[in-house]
């Protein structure tokens, strides 16, 4: 099951499951996977934020816009019987982000494959690149990431002579291809957005930020930068 933060309430928790699982089903019919759901509540609006991903491509806002009708329309049919869903909720849906911070098992799993970043606490023998770094997560299990492609966190040149010092002895120092690294090890890991195809995505699909408006039953907000769909319920 994705991560998913709840309110600490036995019946809220009961519906809780129900729609993790209901949004499960949704997400994987529409040929997408979930990548986590989170339960939250603002004043007395409930609101559910999930995101979903694409194995196969990139998430858009049409996406999203679909698996936000789809999941709208299903949580209506078991509305009336979930304390949770009684008065105002806002449903949130929306692609990962290209630089998404990865937090659990599940989008270690899910996103092997990927190019990612990372930054650990010691030298994890990623000579000549330190301890932040870039690579493919080829595989995740026992606790420790395989890694492939090691390669250099891409920066902004600099005039400075100790960079300069710095960045030679990087080159003269052969790269590591392949490498495992405890999960203990690891500060951060999180997606590494490859640009310039993201930029051709983006041009391609004259992304602009737009705002929809829907029926009486609600508003519709629609985020380019991250591709992401809101819709609030009365």
């Amino acid at each position: 099951m994705p991560d998913s933060k709840n309110p600490n309430n036995k019946n809220d928790n009961e519906a809780i499951k129900k729609v993790t699982d209901l949004t499960e089903e949704v997400v994987k019919g529409l040929g997408f996977e979930l990548v986590d759901i989170h339960f939250g509540q603002h004043g007395r609006q409930k609101i559910v934020e999930i995101t979903i991903y694409n194995p196969g491509g990139s998430v858009g806002l049409t996406d999203c816009e679909k698996v936000s009708r789809e999941l709208d329309s299903r949580i209506d049919l078991i509305a009336d019987s979930l304390d949770f869903f009684h008065g105002p909720f806002l449903l949130d849906v929306s692609s990962p982000g290209i630089d998404r911070v990865l937090k659990s098992e599940r989008e270690y799993k899910l996103f092997t494959g990927r190019k990612v970043e990372i930054k650990t606490k010691t030298n994890v023998g990623a000579d000549p690149y330190g301890q932040h770094f870039t690579a493919r997560l080829v595989h995740f299990g026992d606790e420790t990431f395989k890694l492939s492609e090691i390669g250099p966190i891409q920066s902004a040149p600099t005039k400075s002579k100790n960079s300069k010092k710095h960045a030679a002895n990087k080159v003269s120092q052969e790269p590591v291809k392949e490498l495992k690294v405890a999960l203990k090890q690891i500060i951060q890991i999180r997606l590494y957005p490859d640009l310039q195809k993201k930029f051709k995505e983006i041009a391609a699909e004259n992304a602009t930020e737009a705002v929809i408006d829907l029926s009486a039953e609600g508003s519709e907000e629609v985020d380019a930068k991250q591709n992401k769909v809101e819709v609030e319920r009365d």
